[in-house]
């Protein structure tokens, strides 16, 4: 919490209990830059603390402003058009204390379709996880403290189309170090299908590889979470009716809770329209799944793909 606004008297020890230090007080113990307070800190109007020269009690009237709601977003790059994992820093303003920190995982591939023998046709992908939670930032405020960081890790989606299926990636969060305090979303999971020879897969679960593992939220205790849910299994296979049979792929999965009500699409589902329809279609937005492809046969193609997942997301907003 700041120090009280203008409009009763403020005293030095109130400056002291804010700011810090020791011993016999002198406001040129308080020189903005100095051992007390960092560079750059403001009063209650948006004056600069002092650094030299004069400096009086009123300077430190409600300091310090922190530019609450600051926002920034952080997302997948691209290559080729298709969005790939990203690493960031994050530099916390100084006098900052909490963050608010939303973390999205990529989504999964859809499963594949096949008419070879039985066959049949893929499952939609399954979603990334969502974490929303505050972010306690120590020794931001006191002693002229050095700026800080946080590690960030965005998560592609689950590559879809030739040559297979795949989960997503984890989007991370890491503080104080990059190397500890991980606060994370987990994958989604491929979708059910069926592979070139005819032969089923089941849908990526949480812990069995390829995608779908579980979020992780920080246990050091820096990291508050508000909303901490598993992304959305994708859909087994679509098994045919038999040789002769066709059946249309599913739906991918979107993201099973939206704090920031972004776009999240599943990819559509291959259908039996034609031999193009049966592809299934990419997710877009963030977080959701890819389609799964359709199964059609004896039209001369005898296997089909399934879609692409979409991409993970970070926001952090600076709270207090």
């Amino acid at each position: 919490m700041a120090i009280k606004a203008s409009g009763s008297s403020l005293a030095f020890s109130e400056i002291r209990t804010f700011w810090g230090g020791s011993g016999a007080m002198s406001l040129s113990d308080y020189y903005a830059g100095g051992s007390n307070v960092f560079s750059g800190a403001e009063d209650e109007a948006g004056n600069a603390i002092p650094s030299s020269s004069t400096i009086k009690v009123s300077d430190f009237y409600s300091t310090h402003t922190v530019n609450t709601g600051a926002t920034t977003d952080f997302e997948c790059t691209t290559s080729f058009g298709i969005p790939v994992g990203a690493a960031y820093t994050y530099s916390v303003p100084l006098g900052v204390s909490t963050l608010t920190c939303t973390i999205i995982a990529g989504g999964g591939s859809g499963g594949e379709g096949d008419e070879s023998g039985v066959g049949g046709g893929g499952g939609g992908g399954g979603s990334g996880g969502v974490v929303q939670g505050v972010l306690t930032i120590s020794n931001n405020v006191q002693g002229n403290p050095t700026q800080q960081s946080v590690f960030l890790n965005v998560g592609a989606g689950g590559k879809g189309g030739d040559p297979d299926k795949a989960g997503g990636f984890t989007s991370q969060l890491r503080y104080p170090g990059n190397t500890s305090g991980l606060t994370q979303a987990g994958n989604g999971g491929f979708g059910g299908g069926f592979s070139t020879d005819g032969s089923s897969y089941q849908a990526d679960v949480f812990g069995s590889g390829g995608g779908g593992t579980q979020n992780i939220i920080a246990s050091a205790g820096t990291f508050s979470a508000s909303i901490n849910v598993d992304g959305t299994q994708g859909d087994g296979p679509q098994a045919a009716s038999g040789d002769s049979g066709s059946i249309a792929g599913t739906a991918g999965k979107t993201i099973p809770s939206n704090p920031l009500s972004i776009t999240s699409t599943g990819g559509a589902a291959g259908t039996l329209a034609s031999n193009s329809a049966a592809t299934g279609g990419n997710a877009s937005g963030f977080g959701a799944g890819g389609g799964g492809a359709a199964s059609i046969d004896r039209t001369g193609d005898h296997h089909w793909y399934g879609g692409r997942g979409a991409p993970g997301f970070i926001r952090i907003v600076v709270t207090s």
